[in-house]
């Protein structure tokens, strides 16, 4: 069944300013947030993940890259000097107190990119954002949305990954459920079904908010 799930109330008031047309992606590992990006860059949608952003931050010579380096030293470079971003969540998905040294370290600098791309973006950016709640970031949001499916679909994709069931739950258990971040979200799409299917939702959310976009900036 083809579902584009209702808008609902988000936490907490809004901040000073919202980049206007950010719409922020969110989901549980394994539920497809890449592919929605996929599919809306396809359709000419402007599009940013933030963990291509992180990436970026890790390249020789960024602050973070230095910092890193000192913190944890050769342990986390591959051979050619750069990180090896698997050793880091072995590090952090294991060690709290380094999970908030890092999360401390990154996030600003994550979010104030995400925050210049979209003021630089004249209509809508799709942003993928895994933590979106968990860092309280829904309030830089214009939009935020959930992609979902059923634990046990999320399961099997993360068991094709090569994960073991230990390593699915100590990463899980650094998330909000699923079910959490769908009813936090102002849209949501369901992701257990054909891509076709999936593509046919992502089409009518973009629809809808450029909809919505238009009607607001007529008020102004």
């Amino acid at each position: 069944m083809e579902r584009v799930v209702a808008e609902s109330e988000t936490s907490g008031p809004p901040p000073t300013h919202v980049p206007r047309g950010l719409v922020g992606i969110t989901g549980g590992l394994g539920v497809g947030k890449t592919t929605v990006l996929q599919i809306l860059r396809e359709k000419g949608a402007e599009v940013l993940d933030a963990d291509d952003v992180v990436h970026r931050l890790y390249a020789p010579g960024e602050a973070a890259y230095r910092a890193i380096r000192r913190r944890w030293g050769a342990d986390v470079l591959q051979a050619d000097g750069t990180i090896d971003r698997t050793r880091v969540a072995d590090l952090v998905f294991g060690t709290p107190t380094e999970r908030r040294w890092l999360n401390g370290l990154v996030h600003p600098l994550v979010r104030k990119r995400i925050r210049i791309a979209a003021c630089r973006t004249p209509g809508l950016l799709f942003c993928a954002i895994p933590l979106l709640f968990e860092v309280r970031w829904e309030r830089d949001m214009w939009r935020t949305v959930a992609v979902w499916c059923p634990e046990a679909v999320q399961m099997k994709r993360l068991e094709q990954r090569g994960w073991s069931g230990a390593e699915i739950r100590r990463r899980l258990a650094t998330q909000l459920p699923m079910n959490e971040k769908l009813h936090r979200a102002d849209y949501g799409l369901i992701n257990f079904g054909s891509l076709e299917l999936l593509r046919r939702q992502c089409e009518i959310l973009r629809k809808k908010l450029e909809h919505v976009l238009t009607v607001e900036d007529a008020r102004v």
